[in-house]
């Protein structure tokens, strides 16, 4: 990369980590301070995609920002490079799927409220699956380590750009023993990682279109009887996930067309910023729509930013008009 580029590269780093890291640690703050006598599952994701978010940002492209710098990256450091980044982007993919199958579950019973009351408490089974997920998405990502490194450090014959490619071509390649590795592990199963929760993310999301828009066009008799506030919460919710749900399918497509389809798109001199910008882009996002999913974190983010005007914030503050029938 020419110097105006390593630059635009280190700027445009700098602004994501800033982003990302202060984001993420106000929703992890937040959160935090809304944990009651039971620890919510919808709390239990929001810190794990947060934690993932912090890590993909510290650790990626601040190695991004010293390569930049004109800093050459040794073996040690492309392993931990193209691991991390392979294993923060499937996270924060299973991560945004299950908190939007949570609420996609959420609003069904409020569309749709079922004759007989149900057990709805299920956090031990959750807090398995969230430590399930940590486990497999190391496990799915550990073996790309052995193949990964600087060229003249590497004993594998065939190299493979995947789609979580990083640094020019002169820098952290992944060879693997042979053609059938390469084609099943690199090319196939590390996109089918992402893909496949991506495909089932966007009909989710269309569940949860159909499921508001049946909610829109309920009538209780003819009279407007309004929301409490937990069913609003999830109205809101849903609602912050469908722009979450955009945001991570259209980045992750987006990089995924120019590192694939795209194969001259590398010798643009803002080839580079631009990938980071759609690899790192929804950590730095996300944080700021997760702040607003919540109720209780909408309180408290709103008595934090309000603090010196000693002006308490209630639930009518959070959602003034909705709760309110024309009727009253």
């Amino acid at each position: 990369m020419d110097l105006s580029t390593d630059i635009l590269e280190i700027v445009i780093c700098s602004i994501l980590i800033s982003l990302s890291v202060v984001g993420n640690l106000l929703l992890i703050y937040c959160t935090r301070r809304c944990i009651g006598e039971h620890l919510r599952i919808s709390f239990i994701l929001i810190f794990s995609l947060a934690f993932d978010h912090i890590v993909n940002n510290l650790v990626v492209n601040t190695l991004k920002i010293v390569y930049a710098s004109g800093v050459e990256l040794d073996s040690a450091s492309c392993k931990v490079l193209v691991f991390t980044t392979i294993f923060t982007t499937s996270l924060a993919i299973w991560f945004t799927l299950y908190i939007a199958l949570l609420y996609c579950f959420k609003l069904c019973r409020v569309v749709h409220p079922p004759v007989e009351a149900t057990n709805t408490n299920h956090r031990k089974c959750h807090l398995v699956l969230v430590f399930a997920l940590w486990v497999a998405g190391f496990a799915v990502c550990c073996p790309v380590l052995p193949y990964t490194g600087r060229p003249g450090n590497l004993t594998g014959g065939n190299e493979t750009y995947p789609q979580h490619s990083i640094l020019n071509c002169s820098e952290c390649k992944t060879e693997y023993r042979n053609e059938q590795l390469e084609m099943l592990y690199g090319k196939i199963f590390l996109v089918a990682i992402d893909l496949l929760p991506l495909i089932i993310l966007f009909l989710v999301g269309f569940r949860i279109t159909h499921l508001l828009w049946e909610h829109r066009k309920t009538t209780y008799g003819g009279i407007w009887i309004g929301n409490d506030l937990a069913d609003t919460e999830v109205l809101r919710a849903c609602k912050l996930i469908l722009a979450l749900i955009f945001l991570i399918t259209s980045f992750w497509i987006s990089h995924f067309v120019l590192v694939h389809c795209l194969k001259q798109f590398n010798f643009y001199y803002f080839a580079q910023p631009v990938l980071t910008v759609l690899h790192s882009g929804y950590s730095a996002v996300s944080p700021y729509l997760l702040i607003l999913i919540n109720y209780k974190i909408n309180v408290k983010m709103g008595s934090f930013c309000c603090k010196g005007e000693g002006k308490p914030v209630s639930p009518t503050t959070v959602f003034p008009s909705e709760e309110m029938s024309p009727y009253a």
